[in-house]
């Protein structure tokens, strides 16, 4: 409780100082209202995520045997949606799916939990790609320590994400054999995650699908950071820079070091756009994403009404056939 309370402070404490060094500007943030349909619209655009998440999360339970209804997937990824807004980074609302999936999978909980990590993963390889490849329109000669930042970044992150899925298996039954003769149980926990990955890096068309289903989320979250930096009307960045400093905030603000990444993602928003146009330093850039948490907080409300509403266990149904 005391650990909550102190980030949750922490967060406060965060966004107080992007106001007191004009990061975030109250003004600015009295202007967006001005355009009540822009602001709609990025409620919608946020709000259709949530089903395509939750599809993406059922094709990678699938892929390891496990079959919930599509529309019980799709409730529980709502309610980790909202949750996530309040607990420690975006990855709190994973705690939210893996409590409703552990006491679904009785048998198969290893693969069940790993199948949110992998969600996790594949999420952000979209985030991180989709950052290299709007980069990459911005001239050569523009570049500075930033861009070839995300560069590296990107190149460890994928071939780590490479590394993974090849030869986590492998890696796996190496570990598998250290545990043998001492614990069954993080043995057998260890052998079940391996198989999970086999399988992962067997079904690699379903895994490029929501690799694509990514690419999607990761689009439309960049295309509503912009529609709402065009509503406060701010000026010096283009839509292609505003969505490369949105997916820069996006993985910051999954940090699990304030609730929902408060005042994390308002500040690597406001540094990523003065980083990539140093001469509108001056500009209160942070308030473009404190504006866009409140649109994401607004889209993530059906979350709670499914979580009023939905039954203490989800029930898992007979499991497809290996080709389903």
């Amino acid at each position: 409780m005391l650990m909550k309370v102190a980030r949750f402070a922490a967060g406060l404490l965060l966004l107080a100082a992007l106001f007191y060094f004009r990061l975030i500007d109250v003004n600015a943030l009295a202007k967006s209202l001005d355009h009540p349909w822009l602001l709609a619209l990025a409620v919608i655009i946020c709000f259709l995520t949530i089903p395509v998440a939750g599809w993406r999360w059922h094709i990678l339970l699938r892929t390891q045997g496990l079959s919930l209804h599509l529309f019980e997937t799709i409730r529980i990824v709502a309610m980790g949606a909202f949750f996530a807004t309040f607990l420690p980074g975006s990855a709190g609302g994973d705690l939210v799916r893996g409590f409703y999936i552990f006491k679904a999978s009785h048998g198969r909980r290893t693969s069940a939990l790993l199948s949110i990590f992998i969600d996790r993963l594949i999420g952000l390889a979209a985030f991180v790609l989709f950052g290299v490849f709007a980069t990459l329109t911005r001239p050569w000669e523009s570049y500075g320590a930033f861009e070839y930042g995300i560069f590296a970044f990107a190149a460890v992150f994928i071939a780590g994400l490479i590394i993974l899925f090849q030869f986590g298996h492998p890696v796996a039954r190496l570990m598998n054999r250290l545990f043998e003769g001492r614990s069954k149980r993080i043995a057998g926990i260890i052998d079940d995650a391996g198989e999970a990955m086999h399988q992962y890096s067997k079904d690699w068309r379903r895994v490029l699908l929501c690799l694509a289903m990514s690419f999607l989320l990761v689009f439309a979250i960049a295309i509503s950071i912009v529609i709402i930096a065009r509503a406060m009307q701010f000026g010096g960045l283009s839509a292609t820079e505003y969505g490369i400093a949105g997916v820069y905030a996006m993985i910051a603000n999954s940090l699990p070091f304030t609730p929902g990444g408060l005042g994390i993602g308002e500040g690597a928003f406001a540094s990523a756009c003065v980083a990539l146009e140093p001469s509108t330093s001056g500009i209160p850039y942070g308030t473009v994403f404190l504006v866009f948490r409140c649109v994401a907080v607004i889209s993530t409300l059906p979350g709670l009404i499914v979580y009023l509403v939905y039954p203490q266990r989800a029930q898992l149904l007979a499991q497809p056939q290996p080709n389903d």
